[in-house]
């Protein structure tokens, strides 16, 4: 459905069904109360759709589009410590817009190889709990801020859960890295063991590489033949530094960061049951990004490449195989195959920690994935309608 973006497309579609349930704006209609995927087929003509004569430009897309039903800005990023550790990390903020009221919600997620742990945070304007600004961007909700000294990006972002103690100045803390922010901690206590749920990330982000357009121009359908889609771009190459409190310490980390940007109105079709959603670093210089939205009917595939130079290519349902490969005990799938013959791309996509799932409304799988066969690297996936 990130998204853990907040998702990517997919992982904003988690997010509304939750706020619609909470919001008990959805409809009556019984399978959709069973089904709480299907109240993203809901259309209303209160808000503005997408269009493919629409025009993006920047840095006014980075700004927020009320006149749309929903949008969201969702970063995923793969990190190492210094000690070689693999950890993944998601930060989403949404807005939903509600007759004419605009909600706000965020989703974040730390994880390794074997535990995840993930917060949620909510907000509206008038309540002066969340903050969006532009020249520079800055996005605020409560204690969660990402914060360019531009437009979007070079950003410092920083997130995490919340812990009894006191906030104190992170350059009293052992091992910190020396900036101005502050950290929630506990100043009698030098390790916070992992099992208290306590995280914290501050990242900084940085990339020249212009942003890719997704679809056509930025019109990405989401159908085959009825009119849903959305605006969308994305920068799958982002440089990231920063550190993570992280069982029960504060570690530097490095790594690569994904953003995706997107805003719509109607998302998903009655015949649409969910979606898996991929970003795959295939090396320094190329990202793969692919989504299918399943359907009793028909999926809706796309893909594309991107490249550090900034062309990207957009590949065709035709071009792409995707098959689920195999699933444990758990509900979502855990491994799938990816191939683009044409681009001699043949890839065996694994889930790195089958915990990595969200329960915030409705439950989806946000989480890092390892591949191999014609490349290597890792990246995220992103599913939900699995039961």
């Amino acid at each position: 459905m990130k998204h853990q973006k907040d998702l990517s497309f997919y992982t904003l579609l988690t997010v509304i069904l939750g706020i619609c349930a909470f919001l008990n704006s959805c409809s009556d209609d019984n399978s959709k109360k069973r089904d709480p995927l299907k109240g993203l087929a809901d259309s209303s003509s209160q808000f503005e759709k997408p269009s493919i004569n629409n025009v993006i430009t920047f840095p006014a897309a980075h700004a927020p589009h009320k006149t749309y039903q929903q949008e969201w800005w969702y970063l995923t990023a793969n990190l190492k410590t210094e000690d070689g550790q693999s950890l993944a990390t998601q930060w989403t903020l949404f807005r939903r817009g509600v007759e004419q009221k605009h909600w706000y919600f965020a989703h974040a997620a730390l994880a390794d190889s074997k535990q995840h742990l993930s917060a949620f945070r909510n907000a509206r304007e008038k309540l002066a709990h969340v903050t969006i600004n532009t020249q520079p961007f800055l996005a605020e909700i409560d204690d969660w801020r990402w914060q360019s000294s531009g437009d979007l990006l070079p950003a410092k972002l920083s997130y995490g859960s919340i812990v009894k103690g006191s906030i104190i100045k992170r350059s009293t803390v052992k091992g910190s890295v020396e900036n101005n922010s502050a950290i929630n901690v506990n100043p009698n206590q030098d390790d916070i063991p992992v099992e208290d749920g306590y995280w914290h990330v501050n990242l900084n982000l940085n990339s020249e590489i212009p942003f890719f357009l997704q679809g056509e121009k930025g019109f990405s359908k989401k159908h085959h033949t009825l009119n849903i889609a959305s605006h969308y771009y994305s920068q799958p190459f982002i440089d990231v530094s920063g550190e993570v409190y992280w069982q029960g310490k504060l570690q530097k980390v490095t790594g690569k960061a994904w953003l995706d940007r997107e805003w719509g109105s109607q998302m998903l079709a009655d015949d649409q049951e969910g979606w898996d959603w991929f970003s795959l670093r295939l090396n320094e210089d190329t990202a793969l990004m692919v989504y299918r939205i399943r359907s009793d009917q028909q999926d809706y595939v796309y893909g594309s490449l991107m490249q550090s130079n900034g062309e990207i290519q957009t590949l065709s349902a035709s071009e792409i195989k995707l098959t689920e490969r195999s699933k444990t005990s758990s509900a979502y799938p855990q491994s799938f195959s990816i191939e683009i013959a044409k681009e001699g791309i043949k890839l065996d996509v694994n889930v790195v920690n089958n915990k990595q799932i969200m329960r915030f409304g409705i439950e989806y799988f946000e989480g890092m994935v390892t591949f191999s066969g014609s490349h290597e690297g890792d990246g995220f996936l992103e599913m939900t309608g699995y039961r």
